[in-house]
């Protein structure tokens, strides 16, 4: 494929990860607190620049994970319309997926209870946006049949970036809101605390 092509290509397959909740009202019911999340956990460390996610909070999001993988098995379970086990068993790729998923999370859940990654990647990997949205992406291939490709890759990278630059935009508009001044202000460093004897003196 040309260059050209293979762009039109992704931001088609953009425009379908977008669409997917309208286009399979099923997966509305996960979407939503996941888009809800997402904003309300960006809006707090907007507020609360100075705050750190936490490692409780990383292993926590890293479950996320477990529960989509669950979320498809019980898609392939009702897929038919009465639920079967046949339903999940014959759906081998889906299957996989779901079982990679879960095997996947598990290892996250390893990596951050026992602390083995350096802080600040494990905190940006393992906050909101990176796993919902990889949630969303990996949701969308089930509830959708999007297909597994590069094409899909490519346009769940670019879904990313956007959300990630729509969410600092976010944060960036109630820095400003919460100073008067506007986009310029600076904010003030927390001063040093004294120590209780000298404040006594």
């Amino acid at each position: 494929m040309e260059p050209m092509e293979i762009a039109a290509a992704v931001l088609l397959r953009f425009i379908e990860l977008v669409q997917a909740p309208l286009t399979d009202h099923k997966m509305l019911w996960t979407a939503v607190p996941l888009v809800i999340a997402t904003i309300f956990i960006t809006v707090y460390f907007g507020k609360y620049r100075t705050e750190e996610l936490g490692w409780n909070s990383a292993f926590g999001n890293t479950m996320v994970f477990l529960f989509v993988s669950i979320n498809i098995i019980q898609y392939m379970y009702y897929s038919s319309g009465t639920g079967s086990i046949d339903n999940i068993l014959s759906n081998e790729f889906y299957l996989t997926v779901a079982l990679v998923l879960a095997a996947v999370a598990a290892f996250f859940m390893f990596v951050v209870y026992y602390h083995l990654l350096p802080k600040r990647l494990a905190f940006f990997l393992f906050s909101a946006p990176p796993v919902n949205v990889s949630a969303y992406v990996l949701m969308t291939m089930v509830y959708t049949g999007v297909p597994v490709d590069y094409i899909t890759l490519a346009a769940a990278v670019l879904f990313f970036l956007v959300i990630y630059l729509a969410l600092k935009l976010l944060q960036k508009l109630e820095s400003m809101a919460g100073h008067p001044e506007g986009i310029l202000a600076k904010e003030e460093k927390p001063k040093k605390k004294k120590k209780e004897e000298e404040e006594e003196e």
